[in-house]
């Protein structure tokens, strides 16, 4: 599948994917893409359900998506994005918390506190399991919320994960709410847990070359919608 470059993109050196972000109403056929690749990642996993697919697929819950090309334009991950919301009850943090009263107050309290700086989601990620570079991959849509934040003009963006994948999360600048117990969601193999991004932190919660990687490519993104920005450098060198 060809894509224009005319879309926010950059060239990812440790997956040698191209990362494109989008929207499903500028790139139909590559959302149509991108629903297949997490369909059948949901379903290899037993999750199919936390998907949600009937809900997602006509794309207007979907503000952005990030879609890994391989270079045969072959999708091989993705991740996509909900918000910035006008309102706490569009997290879909709160459903995946409905049956666990404690956590969920907490969940709203921290959305509340934070929704009017701006909040996005990262919803429905995967990757191909014949992905040649999965881990690299992987590590791409950790840093989506970097790029989303940017993108979108939030200040917040916020996940919940499995905790397998902590450490991908943490590297890119990730604060787990700790006060809030892990829960089994989709399912009992997996300890869920809320992880939070804060673009204006990133510079000191992130890994520093991790830093340094998502400045540089949040510059290309944004080159794409205006002029080149300077981007202050917050850390030492």
């Amino acid at each position: 599948m060809t894509v224009s470059f005319d879309v926010p993109s950059y060239q990812d050196d440790r997956s040698l994917c191209r990362i494109v972000a989008t929207t499903p109403g500028k790139n139909p056929a590559l959302w149509e893409q991108f629903l297949d690749g997490a369909e059948q990642s949901y379903t290899r996993h037993g999750v199919s359900s936390a998907l949600e697919i009937s809900d997602i697929r006509d794309g207007t819950s979907t503000t952005l998506f990030f879609a890994a090309l391989d270079h045969a334009e072959a999708m091989v991950g993705g991740v996509r994005v909900q918000g910035p919301y006008s309102s706490v009850d569009q997290s879909h943090a709160l459903v995946e918390f409905a049956d666990y009263p404690d956590g969920r107050r907490h969940v709203h309290a921290m959305l509340d506190e934070r929704i009017a700086h701006g909040v996005v989601e990262l919803k429905s990620a995967w990757v191909a399991r014949d992905a040649h570079r999965g881990h690299a991959v992987t590590s791409m849509i950790a840093e989506s919320p970097a790029y989303s934040t940017a993108l979108l003009g939030a200040r917040y963006a916020l996940a919940t994960a499995a905790s397998h994948v902590r450490r991908a999360w943490l590297d890119t600048g990730a604060i787990i709410a700790t006060e809030i117990e892990p829960i089994p969601y989709p399912d009992e193999r997996y300890r869920t847990e809320v992880f939070w991004w804060d673009r204006r932190t990133l510079a000191f919660d992130a890994d520093l070359a991790t830093w340094r990687r998502m400045r540089r490519n949040t510059v290309t993104l944004l080159a794409h919608r205006r002029p080149p920005v300077d981007l202050p450098e917050a850390v030492a060198s």
